[in-house]
């Protein structure tokens, strides 16, 4: 049997510091229309950007894994993340064109079905993507409002707050977001203009 092409869709850090992800090309700016917002609190206090359902929908990227199964690539993915394993059927997505490929992540179904027809309108066989869930400032399991986030900020250590300053600028400019534009409008944190990376 031919052997899988298998991608992952990014909107985040992965896009400047894929770490260990074997990514297998540079980033493509052609991703699905997906729903992505700041509205996560990570534990070093940077607010990052996540799927979230409620949100406007942004252009998304994606990379070629160098992988030889969806195991394999989702395994990758949740190195890169650091996430605990007995979540990662939750927290790493997996969607493919034949129905033997496993599914996982408990995204929104309007999502997954967004991640599905853009592959099925593409060169994959299978996609890979973070699943974490929006998150407050105290751990809680909600979509925290733009205030809270900016007080939370603001509150911030000059360490960590340099930090969260850096995610959000370095968020490539097309990922245009509600959140954003406040962040810049009140913080001033403009885009940087660093561009994704890829492998050699």
């Amino acid at each position: 049997m031919a052997s899988l092409r298998i991608g992952c869709l990014a909107w985040g850090s992965l896009l400047w510091d894929p770490r260990t992800l074997p990514v297998g090309g540079a980033f493509q700016d052609d991703g699905p229309w997906l729903p992505i917002e700041f509205s996560r609190v990570s534990l070093d206090g940077r607010v990052t950007l996540v799927i979230d359902p409620g949100a406007p929908r942004v252009r998304s990227y994606w990379v070629s894994l160098v992988v030889g199964t969806p195991e394999e690539a989702m395994e990758a993915l949740g190195r890169r993340e650091k996430v605990d394993p007995t979540m990662a059927s939750r927290w790493i997505g997996c969607e493919g064109r034949d129905p033997g490929i496993p599914r996982s992540g408990d995204c929104d179904p309007v999502v997954r079905g967004t991640i599905r027809a853009w592959l099925e309108n593409g060169s994959l066989d299978a996609v890979v993507w973070t699943d974490l869930p929006s998150r407050g400032p105290a751990g809680e399991a909600i979509v925290p409002s733009f205030d809270r986030l900016l007080r939370h900020l603001e509150s911030l250590p000059e360490a960590a707050r340099n930090r969260a300053e850096e995610y959000i600028r370095r968020a490539p400019a097309a990922i245009r977001t509600p959140n954003r534009t406040r962040f810049e409008q009140i913080l001033g944190w403009f885009p940087t203009g660093a561009s994704p990376t890829g492998g050699d």
